[in-house]
């Protein structure tokens, strides 16, 4: 069923939003790439840039790009053919750089700069075909079998009266299959099917029964599959909002409808003073019975004016009959995720479903659609004490999923109904200007709400530190210490990991490396997301700034209590700096922890240059097999010169540009035409080397002969003398 379902689903071209900001001396292009996404960045012109993905049909949205910024460096942008990649027309001599930013940020600076032209790498063949999984009168993996001209034609036999080849049926198989599982998709979305459980009764049930025992008619609360349904159910509700996102929803009605969610028709302006009262009163009826409606009604009045866990009390009076709407309501109004799923996979509903989706989602999967009018249409209909209340949420959602221009919009519009911003709306702004790139603007913002107490000061301190490590700065004193306050403080609330974090990568940022290391290793009570989150963060740092000997202290002798902690990226980097340390083995332990993908390029360059500095160039040239590039030739050289193939090296080197090794690979290849002309002392040694003796004209010597065979000595031990000097190994 769920390969129905994915075979079903047609593949639409994703839009990339790209946003802009002048940063003083440089400016910033931010492009929302979809998760995992592979890039390139390459100048193929010194006016001229391009940004290439790995597979092509993107489309880009450039209309607010030159809002912000102007065209002193950025002439235009524009998308390359098949939808592949964005070209970045420079109206400077400038430099492209780029730098992933949180897993899915391409963050693109443009500064003046003399360029190093660069050609784009040719784009990787499409394999996409070769693991196809196909359904339906062909099924299998990979591409359709095609005729083979060549081969003879298979003819069935035929029957008398029937024809050898069946009329053409009216119904597409492939066709009849999509059109099945859309149904049965459909009819599982409006709630019309219930999963069988099967294999749900525990090992050895079937021993256990007596013969001739009859199946009940329905199950005993201790039956094995009523307790299997309790705890689907509870999987179900335990599951994160981002999980429940991802249902798959193929036609039928998927929104929550507007009757059930017109939230400003639950309440009026008495609501508080008379309306609740008065429902109060009439709550139980005779012989003390809860009167459904009115519990109802009492529950939409409290979510009315906000009061989301007064909401959800009063519901949990009666589980039997608790709507889940109101349910998910009252979890969200008190800023709590959607995690039962009711409004999963409603970003793109157009009514009040989309916002009550995005309010309830701490994170949407790729590829979801947001209909951000209708989130602005549906908030401008929320009572205003509502509005306050979810509006600075709502819009850093917004900003978030990769529309700003909604959020600010939504800002605006609570901002002239309240009459003033309040804190909330202020904080709100500052995460959206950073996540549009004005990252000064908003980290003065976030600093003056860390300093001062409030209900913003801890997110606030995380977001600073953030953004200090992520410019690679020292986090500043005020900051640690708040930091290690709040962790301590709120260690054992929801805030606690992410504040225990923060502190960690201060810590780390600072050169304390002792201190925040064994933090990490005693913080038990750490969710494990978090600790790796972690571990990859201050590794990252402790590779690119510590000095050798702190780097040293905690890596050579950890690889494996980091190993299933540690993201890749992160051991790579460790590994790297190991191996230019010149400690290859240890090197080798990070490079082999688990995740590291060995058959990608940056782990294939990395185990060729141990195999180099282990002295094993064949193991080295194996390893390069099917990679191109200069670095590659760079490693392959070696490799050739190692293993005596001074020819090879001397072309590689030269090929390169490295002139001073391809002289010296000329040099033991006794390639001594290469070294001509060169005032060197290969280049002396070489000619002298290609030099005859003079020969005697007349038989008897003379004088002159005698002069010239003294100078040629001469030169000949000034010659070798230079080259024994050059070549003089260091005394230590």
């Amino acid at each position: 069923m769920a390969v129905f379902l994915l075979w079903s689903v047609s593949a639409f071209a994703q839009e990339i939003r790209v946003r802009s900001g002048e940063h003083g001396d440089f400016t910033r292009l931010v492009l929302d790439l979809p998760q995992d996404m592979q890039w390139q960045l390459a100048q193929p012109d010194a006016r001229q840039a391009e940004i290439r993905f790995e597979t092509g049909g993107y489309a880009f949205d450039l209309s607010g790009v030159f809002s912000r910024i102007d065209r002193a460096r950025v002439a235009d942008l524009s998308m390359l053919p098949e939808g592949d990649g964005m070209r970045i027309d420079l109206a400077c001599a400038c430099v492209a750089s780029a730098f992933l930013l949180r897993g899915r940020m391409l963050v693109v600076d443009i500064r003046p700069g003399e360029p190093a032209v660069s050609e784009p790498a040719l784009p990787r063949p499409a394999l996409t075909a070769l693991s196809e999984l196909r359904v339906g009168s062909e099924p299998g993996i990979g591409p359709r079998k095609t005729e083979n001209a060549l081969m003879p034609a298979f003819a069935p036999p035929t029957v008398a009266g029937t024809s050898a080849v069946p009329e053409k049926s009216g119904t597409d198989p492939d066709a009849f299959e999509r059109m099945l599982s859309e149904q049965l998709a459909t009819a599982a979305t409006e709630g019309l099917l219930d999963p069988a459980l099967r294999g749900l009764l525990r090992p050895n049930a079937a021993q256990d029964m007596p013969a001739n025992a009859q199946e009940p008619s329905r199950p005993a609360p201790d039956d094995p599959a009523s307790t299997a349904r309790t705890a689907i159910e509870a999987e179900i509700a335990s599951q994160a909002s981002y999980d429940l996102q991802s249902r798959i929803r193929i036609g039928g009605t998927a929104c929550v409808p507007d009757s059930k969610l017109d939230v400003a028709a639950w309440g009026g302006e008495q609501t508080l003073e008379a309306t609740i009262p008065d429902l109060r009163a009439r709550l139980y009826g005779e012989f003390d019975r809860l009167d459904p409606e009115v519990l109802t009604a009492l529950a939409r009045a409290y979510l009315h004016i906000g009061f989301g866990a007064e909401a959800r009390a009063l519901l949990e009076l009666n589980p039997e009959l608790r709507d889940p709407v109101l349910v998910a309501l009252a979890g969200i109004v008190d800023g709590e995720a959607d995690r039962a799923g009711v409004f999963a996979g409603q970003t793109d509903c157009d009514g009040f479903a989309s916002l009550w989706a995005l309010a309830g989602a701490s994170a949407l999967p790729d590829g979801s659609t947001i209909d951000g009018d209708a989130i602005r249409r549906a908030f401008e209909k929320l009572p205003l004490n509502l509005r306050a209340l979810l509006g600075p949420h709502l819009a850093t959602r917004l900003a978030e999923e990769g529309q700003p221009g909604v959020a600010r919009n939504l800002l605006s519009q609570l901002a002239r109904a309240m009459g003033e911003s309040s804190e909330g709306m202020v904080y709100s702004a500052a995460k959206i200007d950073r996540l549009e790139g004005a990252v000064d603007e908003a980290r003065g913002v976030l600093e003056a709400f860390a300093t001062r107490p409030g209900a913003h000061a801890p997110d606030a301190v995380v977001a600073a530190i953030e953004i200090a490590t992520e410019r690679r700065e020292p986090v500043g004193a005020r900051m640690t210490e708040l930091s290690a306050a709040y962790a301590t403080e709120l260690r054992e609330t929801e805030k606690g990991p992410e504040l225990w974090r923060a502190h960690l990568r201060a810590t780390i940022a600072n050169g304390a490396y002792d201190t925040g290391f064994g933090s990490f290793w005693d913080a038990d009570d750490i969710p494990e997301p978090t600790r790796a989150a972690a571990a990859t963060e201050a590794l990252t740092l402790l590779a690119e700034q510590a000095p050798d000997t702190a780097f040293l202290k905690q890596t050579v002798a950890r690889a494996n209590r980091f190993d299933g902690i540690a993201a890749p990226e992160a051991a790579l980097d460790v590994a790297e700096r190991l191996l230019d340390l010149g400690l290859a083995d240890e090197a080798a332990r990070w490079a082999e922890l688990t995740g590291v993908d060995r058959a990608a390029r940056r782990t294939r360059l990395l185990t060729a240059r141990i195999h180099l500095a282990r002295s094993e160039p064949e193991a080295a040239e194996i390893a390069l097999i099917g990679l191109q590039g200069e670095d590659v030739l760079r490693l392959r050289a070696e490799a050739r010169r190692m293993m005596g193939d001074f020819d090879y090296a001397s072309t590689a080197y030269d090929t390169l540009g490295e002139a001073q090794q391809a002289r010296s690979a000329a040099w033991l290849a006794g390639d001594w035409p290469a070294l001509d002309g060169a005032q060197d002392t290969l280049g002396v040694t070489a000619a002298l080397i290609r030099s005859d003796l003079p020969e005697a004209e007349d038989p008897l010597p003379s004088l002159a002969l005698a002069e010239r065979l003294a100078g040629t000595g001469a030169e000949t031990r000034d010659a070798l003398r230079a080259l024994l000097e050059d070549t003089r190994l260091p005394r230590d």
